[in-house]
């Protein structure tokens, strides 16, 4: 059966795994990640290659930043600030001496559900990942949009207020961002600096009524902007990831108010698209960057 070495590159640290071709794990492991320039990157992940490399097809890398992921061209990197339109894949396939191919990270998240996860057999739909800011992707009839320029699903910038003019303070990542959650939680309750992990004990072992309508906040803005991406798109369903996403109440919360939501509309009529988790969470990216190769390398076509 066949190997692939998958690579996460985030702004702190460097994922990486070997997964065969039923993305079973048989190696898993973490380092560093340096971002100062392309020598210190191309090495750690030659030191990567030479510790778990043998035998696979090639390397898939998930990366921040806009990314043509059919040529492997990079126009830009996230905390990879020296990436400034290069051709990066093969760049790395001359170095490292084996097939790699690169795909933008929230994109990769959405391919793992579109491969392997609960978006695959799914005409049209969305991926929305919730973190410090909010990764997307968006399917088109059984294939990722990567978009024009290759920023489709930037959801992170999606205005709310259109008399916020010239500003930038009312967008979905402020709204649904790790700090979103937080001033949600803040103005429910009075508490300060509650995560997801703390918001959830609060409400289960101490039955925290004002931290709940905080989440339930949370929840009714995050169903807000899901039926303004679904008059666009008629998906079929809208899979959540991100780390909040790993507490089944939190999917539930969000499965009513999107219901509430779409009850609510002004002009009824728009089709209330399925919730539900994304199947891949930490392991997503990875997943994704597997995917990514098969379809880009091997051709597959699933």
């Amino acid at each position: 059966m066949k190997k692939y070495l998958a690579v996460d590159l985030g702004g702190t640290a460097i994922k990486y795994g070997v997964a065969d071709e039923k993305m079973n794990f048989l190696v898993k492991g973490k380092v560093d990640a340096r971002t100062a320039s392309y020598e210190d990157f191309r090495d750690d992940l030659k030191k990567i290659l030479e510790e778990c490399g043998e035998g696979v097809e090639g390397m898939a890398i998930s990366m921040p930043g806009m990314i043509d992921r059919i040529k492997g061209f990079a126009y830009s990197g996230g905390a990879y600030r020296w990436v400034k339109q290069i051709p990066l894949a093969m760049k790395l396939k001359e170095e490292l001496g084996l097939p790699v191919t690169i795909c933008n990270d929230a994109k990769a998240a959405a391919l793992a559900e579109l491969g392997f996860g609960n978006l695959q057999d799914i005409r049209n739909g969305i991926a929305i990942i919730l973190g410090t800011g909010i990764g997307g992707a968006i399917i088109i009839e059984g294939k990722l949009l990567d978009g024009s320029h290759y920023s489709s699903g930037e959801f992170s910038f999606i205005q709310e207020n259109k008399r916020e003019k010239g500003k930038c303070m009312d967008i979905f990542a402020f709204s649904n961002g790790v700090m979103g959650l937080k001033n949600a939680i803040k103005e429910a309750s009075g508490l300060e600096d509650i995560d997801g992990l703390k918001a959830f004990r609060l409400i289960k072992e101490e039955n925290n009524e004002a931290v709940l309508q905080g989440v339930k906040d949370f929840c009714w803005y995050l169903a807000y902007h899901i039926y303004n991406l679904q008059c666009v798109i008629d998906a079929n369903r809208v899979v959540i990831g991100g780390g909040i996403s790993n507490e089944p109440m939190f999917i539930e919360l969000v499965k009513e108010a999107v219901t509430e939501r779409f009850a609510q509309a002004v002009i009824p009529g728009i089709p209330q698209p399925e919730i539900m988790v994304c199947r891949y969470q930490s392991d997503a990216n990875l997943v994704g960057a597997i995917f990514n190769f098969m379809q880009m390398v091997e051709g597959r076509d699933f």
